[in-house]
């Protein structure tokens, strides 16, 4: 039987990853220069990790005997089309922020839940990692 307070949270996590910002721009590219290919390059880098980040925290679901939650992207993306890349950067670190300490929260509450528990914190090192690299981009500052 499903623990559905793992499952719940869980499914959160997966929620956080499938239908990121980053993920959503990597379907909906925003305007950049040729000066911006390094920014363009770390964000479908940490889209693609998320999915791959995601897939795992569907399995987990799964492996805890829950069911994946749908969900879709915040319908305040949809007012970033065709944005440039410059404006973009700092609400993506923004969202990315909001991601770590969600994810840390997570990661306590599945204190009892020891490999549910492991794939959150995974999921906390590379929200992290990604946090680092988007603060490294000259955009990030508004350069």
């Amino acid at each position: 039987m499903a623990n559905r307070k793992t499952v719940d949270i869980l499914n959160r996590l997966l929620g956080r990853h499938m239908h990121s910002l980053a993920v959503y721009l990597s379907s909906a590219p925003p305007w950049a220069s040729p000066s911006d290919a390094q920014a363009l390059t770390v964000l479908r880098q940490i889209a693609d990790d998320q999915k791959l980040m995601g897939d795992r925290i569907a399995t987990a679901v799964l492996d805890e005997g829950g069911r994946l939650q749908g969900g879709e992207f915040p319908m305040t993306f949809t007012d970033l089309h065709d944005l440039g890349i410059r404006y973009l950067i700092p609400q993506v670190v923004s969202c990315q922020r909001d991601d770590v300490a969600a994810i840390r929260s997570a990661v306590e509450q599945l204190r009892d839940a020891p490999l549910a528990r492991a794939v959150a914190e995974e999921a906390l090192g590379a929200a992290q990692g990604h946090l680092d690299s988007l603060l490294e981009l000259p955009q990030a500052a508004g350069r």
